[in-house]
């Protein structure tokens, strides 16, 4: 500070910087970047220039100390204290310039490092910060179940560890359609976003790092500011504690494009720097690693459901499947105890099913067994497990818990449980189901296993509930029955038959029987029935009464039946070239073989190949087969009858075939039933039946055929009726080939 105003002027000329003379009370609050001051003045204004200095460091504010010769000595003390340099007076021009750009130039470098100082400490800060949060968010990965969880963890990491001011993740998808969906949200300021999702300048990618973080895949940062023709975003950012700068990561899961975007905002501006963004990098990294591998978990859990669902769920009803409801019972098999757990296994077959199946298509059958599924569950006990074994069968394991778990199964006590259980389903089954708009009615067959009693085996018990199912259809249906030790013989029996079958149909151990069908006026013989038998070893014979159903319900009755007519023809060929022209060969087709496709046509193609008449063959249709789909009959009777063979309704008089429905076919021959000659000619109303039937066949354009004829008198009656043909036992009992060669040869 000089002493004249004129020296100001002066210096100013010779430096070429402004010099000004401030008032002593305030050189604190002057902003200088050099103080040049005398003496007396420093000692004046030591504390405000030590406060002045204090306020600037570390950056330093020089002072030039001018003393004379005298007053060195003391200025010397206040060297590196108050003064950075000393310069003797009187001043010489020279001197003073080169001291005073020298003290300038050490003021500007420490401005500089003051500066740098502070960016240092800053950038510190900001990674530690972010280093806090790095490691907070790292254990939210971790430990996440779910990426609603994870997301939430770490914006909330974000805020608490890493002190920034908001944070949270916004959705992609949202967001392009001009608006952003955020997904977690955390800090005071989150108000924030409710401005961002419900304003339209968010789409502005030019300008919003969100948004071009979203369009490029690219992290960015800027300030926050504010866009025009948005009044309320200014005011409303006053109460946000003065969001200045925001950063924006993009999360890239799979593919090329974000999917979201994790906006973190600080209170200072520039904030993010350096280390502090690396770090936040790397966190972010982990995230979208820490997402990918919970999808995967989750893709992984769905395919393990997935499989699980096919192992042990069944498709359609969403019932337990076979496979899961034997490990229940296995499970339930091994409990631990003095006594053997009790359960009873239901084993459920559909009545009727299969014709609404087959009448309205497997849609309406799928519509059927999704409601039948539901019933039984709410049928059944809170403890039982309704499962589907397949098709319109299911299966209901029902576990038994006696009231003193120290004694001994109560049978009649576990029958009686199962019955109700049983008999609950009957009732649920026996309500309507409604089907495209219609009432349908079903029944169930329900066969019931018992453990320990039958056995404590799953696949056992099993099997035996399902032979105790087919005793109750056998017995009508619409009913359960319980395993038997004498059902499970009967089936055991069939089963050894049915493999035999098998075994005989490829072997060939079938031989043909022929009984001679009679003319009752002359007794000659006009025809021969083909009858199939099947010797033993031990020279018995298995019954057809016995084999043949077996043969039908596995479709062995197709390659058995085409043996029997074929060998039935060849042997009709032979008689025919021995000279018996005239007689006929009447065989037997099962319902099975008639829905063959070109059934006729490869029996006329047979005839033909052996030179055969087609009108020498009849082929005998049960009652019951013609009335199973009546229109589809009609229409096969018809074509054997257009290629000229005969048919003929074997054991009239059985089923329930009515007059109408005779004349609807064009059958030639009338098999009255041998039931029909029990008791004649001695009973009356046999009698009476049997003319009926005679009368009837004859007004119809029918012959009537009598089988079972076993007596005389029989034979008489049947011929004093006008009965044109019969066959059985007073006649002929069914004979080989050669037999028959000798009767016919006998006759003539």
């Amino acid at each position: 500070m000089l002493s004249k105003a004129a020296d100001y002027r002066v210096l100013t000329r010779s430096i070429g910087h402004p010099c000004i003379a401030p008032h002593p009370g305030t050189i604190d609050q002057t902003g200088f970047d050099l103080c040049i001051i005398d003496l007396n003045t420093l000692l004046q204004c030591e504390a405000d220039i030590r406060k002045l200095r204090s306020r600037a460091a570390p950056a330093l504010k020089p002072v030039l100390l001018a003393a004379s010769e005298s007053e060195l000595k003391k200025a010397n003390g206040y060297l590196g204290d108050l003064a950075e340099d000393i310069i003797r007076t009187p001043i010489r021009r020279v001197e003073l310039t080169a001291r005073i750009h020298n003290l300038l130039r050490l003021g500007r470098i420490s401005e500089f490092q003051k500066l740098e100082t502070e960016n240092t400490q800053s950038a510190l800060r900001g990674a530690t910060r972010a280093l806090r949060a790095f490691s907070a968010c790292n254990e939210r990965v971790i430990h996440a179940r779910s990426e609603k969880e994870m997301l939430s963890g770490i914006c909330d990491s974000l805020v608490k560890d890493g002190g920034y001011a908001l944070a949270w993740v916004g959705q992609a998808k949202a967001y392009r359609g001009g608006r952003i969906k955020p997904l977690a949200i955390a800090g005071g300021a989150s108000g924030y976003i409710d401005k961002i999702e419900n304003s339209p300048w968010t789409s502005a990618a030019g300008q919003d790092p969100i948004a071009l973080a979203l369009h490029t895949g690219i992290r960015h940062q800027s300030i926050v500011s504010t866009y025009p023709g948005d009044p309320a975003l200014p005011e409303y950012l006053e109460k946000s504690h003065r969001l200045q700068s925001v950063i924006a990561f993009p999360f890239t899961i799979r593919g090329k494009e974000p999917e979201a975007c994790l906006a973190i905002y600080s209170v200072e501006p520039d904030r993010f720097d350096g280390a502090e963004v690396r770090l936040l990098q790397r966190m972010v990294d982990n995230i979208v690693h820490g997402i990918r591998a919970l999808r995967e978990q989750s893709r992984r859990r769905r395919s393990e459901k997935k499989a699980h669902d096919m192992a042990y769920r069944d498709a359609l009803t969403g019932l337990a499947n076979r496979t899961a409801a034997l490990e229940a019972l296995d499970r339930h098999l091994r409990l631990a105890g003095p006594f053997p757990p009790a359960a009873g296994l239901l084993y459920l077959d559909l009545d009727g099913f299969k014709l609404i199946n087959d009448a309205l298509g497997h849609d309406a059958g799928d519509e059927v067994l999704i409601q039948v599924a539901q019933r039984l569950t709410h049928a059944v006990r809170e403890s039982d497990l309704v499962a589907r074994q397949g098709g319109d069968e299911f299966i209901i394991l029902a576990p038994y818990e006696a009231q003193d778990c120290l004694s001994t199964v109560d049978l009649p006590e576990l029958m009686s449980v199962m019955s109700a259980v049983a008999q609950r389903v009957l009732e649920t089954i026996e309500q309507p189901f409604v089907v495209k708009g219609r009432e349908y009615y079903l029944g169930a067959s329900i066969g019931i296993s018992l453990c320990p009693v039958h056995s404590c085996d799953a696949s056992t018990l099993l099997t035996r509930a399902d032979s105790a199912m087919y005793q109750s259809k056998n017995l009508g249906g619409n009913s359960f029955q319980f395993f038997s030790c004498e059902l499970s013989k009967k089936q055991q029996h069939r089963l050894d038959i049915e493999n035999r079958l098998r075994t005989a149909v490829d072997t060939g151990e079938f031989q043909l029987a022929f009984q001679p069908l009679i003319d009752l006026t002359t007794t000659r013989t006009v025809g021969v029935e083909a009858l199939i038998r099947w010797p033993q070893a031990d020279g018995s014979y298995i019954s057809p009464g016995e084999f043949i159903p077996i043969a039908e319900e596995t479709s062995l009755i197709i390659r058995i039946g085409t043996w029997v007519m074929k060998e039935a023809l060849n042997a009709l060929q032979r008689l025919r070239l021995q000279g018996f022209t005239h007689l006929h060969m009447a065989v037997n087709l099962a319902i099975g073989q008639l829905w063959q496709p070109g059934l006729v046509q490869g029996i006329v193609n047979l005839l033909k190949q052996l030179d055969i008449p087609p009108s020498a063959l009849t082929v005998e249709l049960t009652e019951g087969s013609l009335m199973s789909d009546m229109q589809r009959m009609e229409g096969i009777v018809q074509e054997f009858r257009r290629a000229d063979i005969e048919v003929a309704i074997d054991d009239f008089g059985t089923g329930y075939s009515s007059l109408a429905r005779l004349r609807s076919l064009p059958i030639t021959t009338l098999k009255i039933d041998r039931s029909f000659l029990f008791g004649a000619p001695n009973d009356q109303s046999a009698v009476k039946m049997v003319n009926s039937i005679r009368q009837m066949a004859e007004s119809l354009g029918i012959q009537a055929l009598a089988e079972g004829i076993e007596t005389e008198d029989q034979w008489r009656m049947l011929q004093a009726l006008g009965c044109p043909l019969g066959q059985g036992y007073y006649f002929a009992k069914p004979m080989a080939e050669t037999a028959l060669l000798e009767k016919l040869r006998a006759e003539n």
